[in-house]
């Protein structure tokens, strides 16, 4: 997993990392076919509209790799559309006094040579850390005020061009310090792909969005319930006829039946509970004949800021402290 620092003017963060990339690893675009060149596209000029910081860098680091920004956009924006996509577990827990979350990210094996943990101080916007499998994208993360937003699939009934997941996760990070922020982003984004939104505050401000190109539906913790989770479905009755299903193959039942009953037995929640929950056979993916599984894991006290992340299959043993968040914050107040 590589671990950039990213700060800055959009453009020069975008700039100085695809110069890194191309310079260290002699990164080029991979090609593409016609139809995701043209989704792509499409959607590049709807990201222009609504997350415009983005294009931004998608421009700097596009001269940093000696390509253009179109190729950049067509290939970033058609990620997921056609492709496999990951196959997770995220949930969030309220506390009287703090919130923890906890996340496995499920994706082909093979991916994990691409992933990395960022932090990622963009000027005149929030920082945070945020993890991805592909550059400038982001699939979950937590930033300065303690907002945290996890995304799982969902394997909808259409797709159009639009914001794609990764681009959502990062505009909620940069530019939200509440759920009901985020909940009004994520709404008013025209999304390309189905996708549940899992997010949580330092308030204890639990939810989940089930957001597709058609609609989207916001979902509360239960009655009772302290807590709120999602795999690779959607649940409430609105959204899912938008919802084909086939994510069986991952043990998607399995995985939500579980985090259900653990989250269910709790009458309080640590990281030390948050690990155990991750790391049980039922919710960690390894799929080995189909190459798929959990290639990495975060958990976090949303309050205290204090993140730890598992860089391979999670064992309650093997989390690791995320320090770069509270550097750059105490770097930035001296």
């Amino acid at each position: 997993m590589y671990h950039p620092r990213l700060y800055g003017d959009f453009y020069d963060m975008g700039r100085k990392y695809g110069e890194l990339l191309y310079k260290k690893a002699g990164f080029v675009l991979p090609a593409i076919s016609r139809e995701k060149r043209d989704f792509g596209l499409a959607s590049f000029e709807i990201l222009r509209e609504h997350y415009p910081d983005v294009v931004r860098e998608i421009e700097g680091f596009a001269e940093g790799i000696n390509d253009t920004p179109d190729n950049l956009a067509a290939f970033l924006l058609s990620i997921g559309i056609f492709d496999t996509s990951g196959q997770c577990s995220v949930f969030a827990y309220r506390n009287t006094g703090n919130v923890i979350i906890g996340r496995n990210y499920d994706m082909l094996f093979a991916f994990k040579k691409f992933t990395e943990s960022s932090l990622v101080a963009p000027q005149n916007r929030y920082s945070y850390i945020g993890q991805s499998d592909v550059f400038i994208g982001k699939v979950d993360g937590i930033n300065e005020t303690g907002l945290s937003i996890a995304m799982s699939f969902v394997n909808g009934t259409s797709t159009q061009p639009g914001v794609g997941f990764h681009m959502v996760i990062r505009n909620v990070l940069e530019n939200c310090s509440t759920t009901a922020q985020a909940i009004k982003l994520i709404r008013e984004t025209p999304v390309a792909t189905a996708n549940n939104f899992l997010v949580a505050d330092q308030s204890g401000d639990l939810a989940v969005i089930e957001s597709a190109p058609e609609k989207s539906h916001v979902r509360r913790p239960a009655p009772g319930e302290d807590f709120i989770y999602i795999t690779n479905q959607f649940v409430s009755t609105d959204m899912k006829p938008h919802d084909k299903g086939g994510t069986e193959w991952s043990k998607n039942t399995e995985r939500a039946t579980t985090l259900k009953d653990s989250l269910s037995a709790l009458s309080s929640m640590d990281l030390n509970s948050a690990r155990e929950i991750l790391s049980n056979k039922c919710v960690c993916l390894d799929l080995k004949k189909e190459g798929f599984g959990t290639i990495w894991s975060v958990v976090a006290d949303l309050n205290a800021l204090t993140i730890e992340r598992a860089e391979t299959k999670p064992k309650r043993t093997n989390y690791k402290p995320e320090t770069r968040l509270d550097w750059w914050l105490r770097k930035k107040s001296a």
